[in-house]
């Protein structure tokens, strides 16, 4: 995969992951949907608030974005890539929960 398309999903994955997980979105819809999700351990609401489990889906729906663009990636490709946009997201949410 090319860099640059490596560093582009990797922050398409951190900020649909942010947004989803931390903010409150216009109207406060993000927000609205975390909290009308059912609780408990492994519910919909804690898939939704933890970036650490939401940036798993958020990077795989990164790679079918750019797979359906027309991105040929084959089954390691895309394995590794949907890790590494996950993992990527998880790296920048550390650095700036350290910088607070």
């Amino acid at each position: 995969m090319r860099w640059f398309l490596f560093i582009l999903g990797s922050l398409a994955t951190f900020r649909l992951s942010h947004l989803i997980t931390k903010e409150r979105g216009p109207f406060a819809v993000f927000e609205r949907l975390r909290s009308a999700m059912p609780g408990g351990r492994g519910s919909a609401k804690e898939w939704l608030r933890c970036i650490f489990c939401f940036s798993l889906s958020a990077s795989a729906l990164v790679c079918l974005v750019l797979w359906l663009g027309g991105l040929n990636l084959n089954w390691e490709e895309w394995v590794l890539s949907w890790l590494s946009f996950s993992a990527v997201t998880l790296i920048i949410n550390q650095a700036l929960m350290c910088q607070n």
